[in-house]
């Protein structure tokens, strides 16, 4: 591969880079109402690459520019199940650089079967014909899955209106944001998702563009969350003023409640504040409760296609 070579990603050196390599091309195959948006990248940089030295890389010309980046992440560290997530910049894509990515990643997911003892099964996603049209995954012995009507991701848009209402919370509660560092230990108690590593914890928390908020009961305990997001880089880029609800979640003895409408309707708020004039949110169909709660909030749903996706199995040898 002429003048490109490849590295590990390194967070702190190569995230900013990394982000602006995601918006060329998210830009380039208009993806900037589906995932990963900036935020969830670093999520998955930071939380879900468990190896990042083996498990990150970043391909860079002679003058030290991005030209692509893949990272193969898993919700824990002894999953056998595997995604490997890729982008490349839609300037410099050459017929060697795909192949050369995906090489890298059938290495170290064979690595990693080994590691583990059983088979691993790595999952990705057709890289946009508008950018490649060429992406041979089935060369590389990936196979297509086909789609399955009962467990498909789903995505939603609502306009924000001046007319959001206000959340109407049970007696005893507010909502409010974060309000220090020191309180991180008791949201992260809270929190339900997937573990997020510390420092990118902190990170959000540091930066005007990912927000918390919570519910808090009269005893002081924290009962609900919802996080939402945006990045300016991506307004300035797409043309769009987007933003993001990313996570909602109340405490199992909380629920029936209202809570999650609230706190709902807060994010919205906060993000009309902050300048958003669309909120997006991605879900499963599956999830038949989060789905009524965002059609009755004035959320519909995208026609957004789905990237045809492949997998293939990794077998540890005897």
């Amino acid at each position: 591969m002429t003048d490109v070579l490849s590295r590990a990603c390194d967070y702190a050196r190569d995230i900013e880079r990394v982000i602006a390599l995601l918006l060329n091309y998210r830009t380039a195959v208009n993806l900037h109402d589906t995932y990963p948006h900036p935020w969830r990248l670093r999520l998955l940089l930071s939380s879900r690459v468990w190896d990042a030295a083996q498990d990150s890389r970043i391909w860079e010309d002679a003058n030290g520019r991005p030209a692509a980046f893949a990272m193969l992440w898993r919700r824990r560290p002894d999953s056998p199940y595997l995604a490997l997530e890729r982008f490349v910049d839609p300037a410099g894509v050459t017929d060697d650089l795909i192949p050369a990515v995906l090489q890298w990643a059938a290495a170290r997911a064979q690595a990693i079967a080994q590691e583990l003892g059983e088979p691993l099964t790595l999952h990705t996603n057709r890289l946009a014909t508008a950018v490649h049209p060429h992406d041979p995954l089935e060369t590389y012995g990936f196979t297509p899955l086909p789609p399955d009507p009962d467990a498909q991701g789903v995505y939603f848009a609502r306009p924000l209106p001046d007319d959001i209402p206000a959340p109407t919370l049970p007696r005893g509660y507010l909502i409010r944001p974060l309000q220090s560092a020191a309180e991180l230990e008791a949201y992260g108690e809270l929190y339900d998702f997937t573990a997020v590593h510390p420092h990118h914890r902190q990170e959000m928390f540091d930066s005007d563009e990912y927000n918390h908020l919570v519910a808090v009961a009269d005893t002081g305990q924290f009962v609900a969350y919802c996080e939402y997001a945006f990045c300016r880089a991506e307004w300035a880029q797409s043309g769009r003023r987007r933003g993001w609800i990313d996570y909602i979640g109340v405490r199992p003895e909380n629920q029936r409640q209202g809570l999650g409408r609230a706190m709902l309707l807060a994010g919205l708020r906060q993000l009309q504040a902050a300048g958003v004039e669309v909120a997006l949110l991605g879900t499963m169909n599956s999830n038949k409760t989060a789905v009524n709660l965002y059609e009755t909030t004035g959320f519909t749903r995208l026609a957004t296609p789905e990237t045809p996706a492949y997998q293939k199995i990794y077998w540890p040898h005897a």
